[in-house]
């Protein structure tokens, strides 16, 4: 079984081995809390059901888990984490990313608690073992709820992919273009014995008539090979991709810390002044929420990830031990991200370092593991969009007119067999479009992470969790659960509804305030100063 990424986090592969593929798609037992009036999760009249949370032999240990959690949400939206302090500052930054995390693991564990409540309903093994995410939002409201489910993950990792893009274009951009710079400065001063004094100055004509890669090009290189990931008809040959992936992570963020322990002793945003810093309009908390909530996108890992857990009764120990490590690495690196740049923090805190060789390969590194992961991220989007796809075809079908599409899907002649690969790779290539659209719309990494938090990430961490608990288990909730609950829901449906409206205004009024060729060429050249550096060093 293939692993699932959400945000460059993995699902080991020996984790997931009894997960059914309908449950990949995204980015138990647990002691109830007081107040509630039925009997024990997981459990109906006749005691534990097979598929629910009894003990597998060859289930997941919590270790395995909780490392599929942590990775899931450490990963290139960290490097957004800085300039969504910058937002709003040090205290409302730092106490936000906590309770949004408090917040996001208890609407985990009410998935959990309506995962137990119907599956000790269901009926037989199969549909017990077959319950994810899509499947308890149609347990909970039917048609809607499904829908509910599959929009929110299509956007989400759609969103995600197009976050992908813009981040692997980025890197390659800068880098191509400073690898230029070097050599035709390397030329320049080579011969420089032999030129005029005219030829030794670098004028605005000169600079328009050197080679300048741009965005288009990187992304007419790089769509080929992303489209071309995605026809992987099994994801095995990329399995050592996430562990080399981690490493790269890793590195990147040593780097930032690296460089501020070598080459500065005051922090620039204590220079300033603006460590509590908060905005007196909104726009700069809509997007910190959309870049902070975009890091617990993990909710559609916790049904699938419990089921194959080996002593499933131990999934909230695993979340809670989740939580602590990824507040503990992305809170530190986001505040101090924020305090060595201070004002002039960059949506990818990796802009704010200077030009060079090691800084350049690093950014290399992360753009080949972002293009390794981008098909596993896309797979949860590609199932649900090959889903809509069939029950659209079947429509046709079960009114008697295209009989060859259940041909198409039902025999294993070599014939139909390619035909329905090919159909399905003319899909994908859409949806990578699709993706490739919203990248070329959005072109600010930190912008694109903040309308998918604030939008796709919201429904599925905050509003759709507590709307099913509260459809599923209302009669046997307590009246200071459900209150909560609803607060939970409104407070949730209005955030997202604020957020993405001033993150999509502001995304569209940005789109054209991207790095030029001498921007880039300027900031290759500062070998040792940082992008707007305000400080002693």
């Amino acid at each position: 079984m293939s692993r699932l990424y959400v945000d460059g986090g993995k699902i080991d592969e020996e984790s997931m081995e009894d997960v059914p593929n309908s449950e990949l798609y995204s980015n138990e037992q647990q002691p109830l809390l007081a107040g509630d009036t039925v009997q024990k999760s997981g459990f109906g009249a006749g005691g534990p059901k097979e598929g629910c949370t009894s003990y597998k032999r060859q289930g997941a240990n919590e270790i395995a888990t909780f490392f599929n959690f942590a990775k899931a949400s450490i990963g290139s939206g960290s490097f957004a984490l800085p300039w969504g302090i910058l937002q709003v500052g040090v205290l409302v930054g730092g106490l936000g990313m906590i309770l949004l995390g408090l917040a996001s693991v208890y609407t985990m564990q009410l998935m959990l608690e309506c995962k137990h409540y119907v599956c000790a309903r269901l009926p037989s093994r199969e549909k017990r073992k077959s319950l994810n995410y899509t499947e308890l939002g149609r347990q909970a409201l039917g048609g809607f709820g499904k829908w509910a489910v599959d929009i929110s993950v299509l956007g989400c990792n759609l969103g995600v992919c197009a976050g992908y893009m813009i981040f692997i274009a980025g890197n390659l951009l800068w880098a191509a273009n400073c690898f230029e710079d070097k050599i035709y400065n390397s030329l320049h001063h080579n011969t420089s014995d032999n030129l005029t004094s005219d030829l030794l100055s670098l004028s605005a004509d000169d600079d328009e008539d050197r080679v300048c890669f741009t965005t288009w090009e990187v992304y007419a290189l790089i769509l080929p090979i992303l489209i071309g990931l995605t026809f992987l008809p099994s994801f095995k040959i990329l399995a050592y991709s996430a562990y080399i992936g981690s490493v790269f992570l890793v590195l990147a963020v040593s780097v930032v810390y690296v460089f501020g322990f070598i080459n500065h002793h005051v922090f620039c945003a204590v220079s300033q002044g603006d460590i509590l810093y908060v905005p007196a309009k909104g726009t700069g908390i809509a997007l910190w929420f959309g870049v902070t909530a975009f890091l617990f996108c993990v909710h559609s890992m916790v049904i699938p990830l419990e089921s194959v857990m080996k002593y499933p009764h131990r999934m909230q120990y695993v979340l809670d031990a989740a939580l602590v490590i990824v507040l503990s690495v992305n809170l530190p690196f986001a505040i101090y991200g924020y305090l060595l740049f201070g004002s002039a923090t960059k949506g990818y805190v990796f802009e704010n370092l200077p030009g060079g060789v090691f800084y350049d390969l690093v950014r290399v590194f992360l753009s080949v593991e972002l293009t390794l992961t981008f098909p596993i991220v896309f797979k949860p989007a590609s199932d649900v969009a090959e889903e809509i796809w069939y029950n659209f075809l079947m429509v046709f079908v079960r009114l008697g007119r295209l009989k060859f599409v259940e041909q198409l899907y039902t025999s294993s002649s070599m014939y139909y067999r390619v035909g329905r690969y090919t159909m399905l790779c003319i899909l994908r290539t859409l949806l990578v479009m699709v993706s490739w659209s919203i990248a070329v719309g959005i072109p600010r990494f930190e912008l694109c992470l903040a309308l998918v938090g604030s939008l796709a990430t919201t429904i599925l961490a905050f509003i759709l969790p507590p709307l099913f608990h509260l459809a599923l288990k209302w009669r046997v909730t307590s009246i200071a659960r459900r209150v909560f609950h609803i607060l939970l829901l409104v407070g949730g449906i209005a955030a997202s509804g604020v957020a993405t409206g001033i993150n999509l205004y502001t995304a569209i009024e940005d789109r054209g305030s991207v790095d030029s060729c001498s921007s880039i060429r300027a900031q290759c050249q500062a070998k040792d100063t940082p992008t707007g550096h305000c400080f002693t060093s």
